[in-house]
């Protein structure tokens, strides 16, 4: 498949050496490239990682920045990614496995780190971003609705219970994948290209729902009521339908199976359970450094008492998949990271319906909808999603209404 993979990298090289923001909104939809894997010289890699390292040499050459203000960033930012970059490269060092460290590092920080910096320094318009982004999502929801329609292409063993799962392995990665693009879908049709959105929102809502992601269902539905509060214009209609909406759950026959759900109470919940009151006994001995950048698996497995349990890679909680993997200090680094995007974010008083529409808000929603769902998942430890989330914060970072022309252009 290889040389394939260089054709096409080839095509996208002359795409991206013509014009930039075509080639950078490409690069974005085409974010599940990570899933064609082979190898050069030996080394693993994605077509995706061949997309982007090509993208960044291309975009060097291209704008020729001077690296003195390339990477120089705002005083607010610099501490979390220096303490981030820190905690990353620790990790890899203490890691059992240094070679599956270093793949890690350099998809899940280094490339999304450098991508973040040039959505920076290019200050694309956002709303071609997400509209990249819901292109790719449209497409998944038609593989996805394909594949229950015909019930074919659904990977044992989900094709059981018929999850679908679209290009993807599992159906929460999907989940993962399409919620916070609901989001955004639903905070961007009331402005533009409405039939669009439209069809990306039905859609993909029907793909989750199909996939039965319940994470990916909660965290949207939450990330919209919370939405929905802050906007002076919608608040008391949406208290009112969470009212409603509690009232008649508490009156239907689905009320049992609501609770435990919510209160992890079925079996996934319970393995989960399981698989964190473990993962907190290993941190107990390993709280300062963790396990290392993939790591977790192998330092876990002495901890790991509930034998009718598969190890998996990861303890399936935003806080332990961080502290596993990053240590102490990544806790550090991701919660400073996480205060100041609130900080760049308007006050909750000034929220109107005009500022709800706002690139950054809209960028902050769906990382938000990415936070619920990894309270139990994996929200950033995965190709797509890390370059995901750093897409996420430089709209954040880039368009904060408070943010100075000159701050934009560091």
């Amino acid at each position: 498949m290889l040389p394939i993979y260089l054709i096409l990298t080839a095509a996208f090289v002359l795409i991206a050496w013509r014009d930039l923001h075509a080639g950078l909104l490409l690069l974005i939809a085409l974010l599940p490239s990570y899933l064609l894997r082979t190898e050069i010289f030996s080394v693993p890699t994605t077509l995706l990682e061949m997309l982007l390292v090509v993208f960044v040499i291309v975009w060097f050459i291209v704008r020729r920045p001077r690296l003195s203000n390339f990477f120089v960033l705002p005083p607010h930012f610099r501490l979390p990614l220096t303490l981030l970059l820190s905690a990353s490269l620790i990790s890899v060092l203490v890691a059992p496995d240094l070679t599956a460290a270093l793949g890690v590092w350099k998809a899940y920080f280094l490339e999304p780190i450098l991508l973040f910096l040039i959505i920076r320094f290019e200050n694309l318009n956002p709303a071609h971003i997400f509209r990249a982004l819901g292109l790719t999502a449209l497409v998944l929801s038609i593989i996805a609705i394909a594949q229950w329609l015909t019930d074919a292409g659904i990977p044992i063993p989900w094709d059981i219970e018929r999850r679908v799962t679209s290009v993807f392995d599992y159906p929460n990665a999907l989940g993962l994948f399409l919620g916070p693009i609901v989001v955004i879908g639903v905070m961007s049709w009331r402005t533009t290209n409405k039939w669009f959105w439209f069809f990306t929102i039905v859609l993909s809502a029907i793909s989750i729902i199909l996939a039965q992601s319940e994470a990916a269902i909660v965290a949207v539905l939450a990330t919209l009521v919370v939405a929905g509060l802050l906007n002076k214009q919608t608040r008391v209609k949406t208290f009112v339908t969470v009212l409603v909406a509690i009232a008649i759950i508490t009156a239907s026959p689905w009320r049992g199976f609501v609770v435990e759900k919510l209160t992890l109470q079925d079996y996934s919940g319970q393995v989960r359970l399981t698989q964190w009151s473990e993962t907190i006994d290993m941190l107990g001995d390993r709280w300062l450094l963790g396990a290392g950048l993939s790591g977790y698996p192998t330092v876990f497995a002495p901890y790991h008492q509930a034998t009718h349990i598969e190890i998996f890679q990861y303890p399936h909680n935003i806080l332990l998949n961080i502290w596993v993997e990053l240590g102490l200090l990544g806790v550090i680094a991701f919660g400073l990271l996480a205060y100041q995007v609130l900080r760049r974010l308007p006050t909750t008083s000034s929220t109107s319906s005009t500022l709800s529409t706002s690139p950054p808000l809209i960028a902050f929603f769906a990382l938000l909808t990415m936070t619920i769902h990894g309270l139990v998942d994996v929200p950033y430890f995965k190709n797509d999603l890390a370059i995901l989330t750093w897409i996420l914060l430089a709209i954040v970072f880039t368009y904060a209404p408070h943010e100075t022309p000159a701050q934009k252009k560091i």
